[in-house]
């Protein structure tokens, strides 16, 4: 396959600034729905600025989040993802919190959020995609990302045994949902669709710097 344009990932994290993927202790606290939209609307200022394909790294190491906190940051957000507010961006949720792993799938599902949860931003390949996927999107995915992540209509039919229109199908009803890029071509060489877990352009960003006035230690 020629090589296609590339899917940064942008990491959002007080965690990447060591390079360390181990979890820190709450040094963070969102008490309330005020400080949770104070940082969402940091991320969303610049998400206004990206262009191209990229996955968004939302790590939530060395935050203490309420519910009521957590859904103020994520729901929104997740939401104008979804709706294309910010262009081609796959959001990807980072925590190693069990708790917070299950509201966040809680969410997903409630609220037809298209999201990938990871418990380290650093290992993208141990993510999972959540949200409401039937059991033959998620083997699509799976298998998607098996073929080394970026498949054309024709490579996914002939591994999985589909007509070309069937596999066709399956991959862009993916990315309109959400979880794959489709990343356009020419119709002799068919489109490419992109695994979001086997992006490898990366880009350490730390909004959460800027917003360390929104929040209080613990």
């Amino acid at each position: 396959m020629e090589e296609s344009p590339q899917v940064r990932v942008i990491f959002l994290s007080g965690l990447i600034r060591g390079s360390d993927d181990r979890e820190p202790e709450a040094t963070r606290v969102l008490k309330d729905s005020r400080q949770a939209s104070e940082i969402r609307d940091r991320v969303a200022a610049l998400l206004r600025h990206s262009s191209g394909p990229q996955v968004l790294v939302l790590d939530l190491a060395g935050f203490a989040l309420t519910p009521s906190g957590l859904q103020e940051l994520l729901l929104p957000l997740a939401q104008r993802i979804r709706g294309g507010e910010y262009g081609a961006i796959r959001l990807v949720i980072s925590t190693a919190d069990a708790a917070v792993a299950d509201f966040v799938r809680y969410m997903a599902q409630a609220h037809q959020l298209p999201l990938y949860l990871t418990p380290s931003p650093l290992e993208l390949s141990e993510g999972i995609p959540i949200g409401n996927l039937t059991t033959t999107e998620s083997s699509t995915l799976d298998t998607v990302f098996a073929l080394g992540g970026q498949v054309t209509a024709s490579m996914l039919a002939e591994t999985e045994g589909l007509q070309p229109s069937a596999a066709t199908n399956r991959l862009v009803k993916l990315d309109r949902e959400g979880y794959l890029f489709r990343l356009p071509r020419g119709r002799r060489e068919g489109d490419v669709y992109i695994e979001p877990r086997s992006a490898t352009s990366r880009v350490f960003e730390g909004p959460y710097e800027v917003s360390h006035t929104s929040t209080d230690s613990g």
